[in-house]
């Protein structure tokens, strides 16, 4: 099989290459080695705005992977030993099945060619990015991925579309008329919509289903004005517990659709998250 990935040295780097047609990155922290133990990885998916591109990264329009802004989530995976990925595969295709597959292409190629331990592979998904990670995580590589964090995250399209605000923006992802009838489009993506694939998985796979699942990890404000909170994180978080998964539920109290903006903290949060999952192998 040829390398996608550029040949890598030891240590701290970053290389950009294509996968699926898609420009991809991977960062390294500084103790990775081309040969010898393997490290853990985080596979980011930015929200709105961002991309991916030969030789520069977007957390979003206006933060590459060196600003102080939202790449602070990135920057504290790294510095805690943990490698970052990403996919230019945009977060506002609402997990349509290009994006998805673009990032399943992604894992693989990273597992083939770079020194990474299958064992603790993880996705980090922030708003719109969430539901192509979910998608991938639900399909392809179902019982694959360590850990999933899930920042400010869509997670309800039913939700979406009732609530109006984004429900043109979900819409036309899909290729579906922006004025469709609530329940003729909440029915149309119910086979896609992240809340109703965990939901019949649980159903289809019984007490199998936690083996199966990812530890999950929600970082969501309680005040989100975007993605409400209890339409979200809540309603997921309810699907995991009754099935008896592990879940983490980071609520942050007054705080609306503005997690990145809190900087530090919060990024502390998730790194501790990944940290205690690829502990647990």
């Amino acid at each position: 099989m040829n390398q996608l990935i550029p040949p890598l040295q030891n240590g701290a780097q970053t290389v950009f290459f294509q996968a699926a047609t898609e420009w991809c990155f991977l960062r390294t922290p500084s103790d990775y080695v081309t040969a010898g133990p393997s490290i853990p990885c985080v596979i980011f998916c930015h929200g709105n705005s961002g991309y991916v591109r030969d030789g520069d990264y977007r957390v979003s329009a206006k933060d590459t992977l060196d600003d102080e802004g939202k790449s602070i989530f990135i920057r504290t995976l790294i510095d805690s030993g943990i490698a970052v990925a990403g996919s230019h595969a945009k977060g506002s295709a609402w997990g349509t099945p290009d994006s998805v597959f673009s990032y399943v292409a992604l894992f693989h190629t990273l597992l083939n060619d770079a020194n990474l331990d299958s064992r603790r592979m993880g996705m980090l998904g922030g708003g719109l990015g969430a539901s192509a990670l979910w998608g991938a995580n639900m399909g392809p590589l179902l019982g694959k991925v360590k850990a999933v964090a899930l920042q400010q995250a869509a997670l309800n399209f039913e939700s979406v579309i009732r609530e109006q605000k984004f429900k043109a923006d979900l819409l036309n992802a899909w290729g579906l008329p922006e004025d469709a009838d609530d329940d003729l489009a909440v029915s149309t993506l119910a086979h896609s919509d992240p809340l109703q694939r965990i939901r019949k998985l649980v159903t289809e796979k019984g007490s199998d289903a936690p083996g199966l699942l990812p530890e999950i990890g929600f970082f969501h404000g309680d005040q989100d004005e975007n993605l409400l909170y209890a339409a979200n994180p809540v309603a997921m978080a309810e699907v995991l517990e009754d099935c008896g998964a592990k879940y983490l539920l980071k609520t942050y109290k007054g705080i609306g659709h503005a997690t990145y903006e809190h900087g530090q903290p919060v990024a502390d949060d998730i790194k501790s998250f990944f940290l205690h999952a690829f502990a647990n192998i």
